[in-house]
């Protein structure tokens, strides 16, 4: 029985009993009804080791149920009186939103990397927002990987919706939407959630959308991709649909089936349709990366060398 259902019963029994209830269902709702809901228990506090000492997230009555964030002791964040959430940027010290009104938790840890997670709206509805907090800068800094309907778990198998560290970055694969630095620029104020993965390359400091990104043959996702400039035979790796001695509407068809965000009509050496070289993008590497260069001769394409990926 829902609550308005609840209240309607209580009106037939008379004015009396409808006035009595409402009061009683707004407490239980100011007492934090919708935390017996499914979904993790609000945490009034948070620790975890860094580089940088034990990071801590106190929202509790001590810190009169605002959000206090500390680093190795010394006090990163207050939350202003008022019921406006943190200002959340990409910095630390600017607070986290967690619309549980307590603390994130760490769903994944590698180094001085951790992997937060919290609810950006109320528990309810399940929607988990993703932040990797990057503890090796002389300021911590988040950055945003997504939007979860739901948390995810920790698979071995990478095909799979979850959570994958290892030395050289992160994948997340979730049923969500995309981080805004990802976000296409026509994408609707509210897009529609949908199967997501991204990538964060720890070396590179770079994060990735995995369905943009064309992935190699044979090169395992956190494979070290370095071989590729002495490979005997690059042209084994290639993505499926992309083939040397294509014509170049055959290849610019190919690049567009991938979705890639690197616009084919937009080449360092000008239009497709004139440009001697094109570079593709390529994915799948968390410990360094490189991409290909091809070259038209004669309007086909041919592998040329490989250049190491600058950022």
């Amino acid at each position: 029985m829902n609550c308005d259902r609840l209240l309607d019963v209580a009106c037939e029994a008379g004015p009396s009993s409808c006035q009595r209830l409402r009061p009683t269902l707004a407490a239980l709702l100011a007492a934090g009804w919708f935390a017996a809901l499914p979904g993790p228990v609000m945490a009034e506090s948070m620790r975890v080791d860094t580089p940088k000492g034990v990071f801590e997230c106190e929202n509790s009555m001590e810190t009169d149920n605002r959000q206090v964030l500390r680093l190795n002791g010394q006090e990163l964040y207050r939350q202003p009186r008022g019921p406006g959430d943190p200002e959340e940027t990409d910095l630390l010290k600017d607070g986290i939103i967690d619309r549980n009104l307590g603390c994130p938790s760490v769903a994944g840890q590698r180094g001085g990397y951790i992997v937060l997670e919290r609810y950006l709206q109320p528990p309810q509805y399940g929607v988990i927002g993703y932040l990797l907090a990057d503890f090796n800068q002389d300021e911590p800094t988040l950055i945003d990987l997504g939007t979860s309907d739901g948390a995810v778990p920790k698979s071995d198998n990478p095909k799979d919706h979850g959570l994958y560290l290892n030395d050289g970055g992160l994948v997340l694969r979730y049923h969500g939407t995309l981080p805004d630095a990802l976000a296409p620029e026509n994408q609707p104020d509210d897009p529609p959630p949908a199967d997501r993965a991204v990538l964060y390359s720890f070396s590179l400091g770079a994060l990735q959308n995995l369905d943009t990104c064309m992935p190699l043959k044979d090169v395992p996702l956190f494979g070290d991709m370095a071989f590729l400039a002495k490979a005997a035979d690059p042209i084994h790796y290639l993505p499926a649909g992309l083939k040397i001695g294509a014509s170049r509407t055959e290849t610019v068809a190919a690049l567009r089936r991938y979705g890639t965000p690197y616009d084919p009509d937009d080449t360092d050496g000008g239009s497709v349709k004139t440009a001697p070289q094109l570079v593709i993008p390529l994915c799948g590497d968390a410990n360094g990366a490189v991409m290909p260069l091809f070259q038209f001769e004669k309007d086909r394409l041919k592998a040329v060398r490989f250049e190491a990926l600058e950022f």
